[in-house]
């Protein structure tokens, strides 16, 4: 009997094209929705959060919760890129994601690890606030 985490439906793979094709999108359940709505043909929504749910658990895509408390957003986790390994910046404004890949945040993470004995996460970490451009149009 085939693992259900690693099987991948018809609809999964049109989702997880999606991220491929966008990989530094974070999206809503309703903007890939309205994505394929538009371009690939229609895929129900409950099917989308399904989707959503089973690429979350089975480490594809990192869940944020958007600005409002009142939804989520998705994004790609690109072992390429490593966005498994770094920690992420989320712009409260534009909801710009960027990936923070520095020296910086590996001494931090090494310090959070040696003087408190917790490890992090970074595949749900995320340290939200206003990015250059949001900033400075502020």
């Amino acid at each position: 009997m085939e693992n259900k985490r690693n099987y991948h439906t018809r609809q999964q793979e049109a989702v997880a094209e999606y991220f491929r094709l966008n990989p530094d999108v974070c999206a809503t359940a309703d903007d890939i929705y309205l994505y394929f709505m538009r371009e690939k043909g229609k895929i129900g929504k409950a099917t989308i959060y399904r989707c959503l749910d089973r690429m979350v658990e089975n480490g594809e895509v990192k869940r944020f919760l958007s600005d409002g408390g009142d939804g989520a957003m998705y994004q790609l986790i690109d072992p390429a890129n490593g966005c498994d390994r770094h920690f992420h910046l989320k712009c409260t404004s534009c909801g710009r994601v960027i990936h923070l890949d520095c020296g910086f945040m590996a001494a931090f993470e090494k310090h959070i690890v040696g003087h408190h004995g917790f490890r992090v996460d970074n595949t749900r970490t995320i340290i939200y606030g206003l990015c250059e451009t949001c900033a400075a149009a502020q």
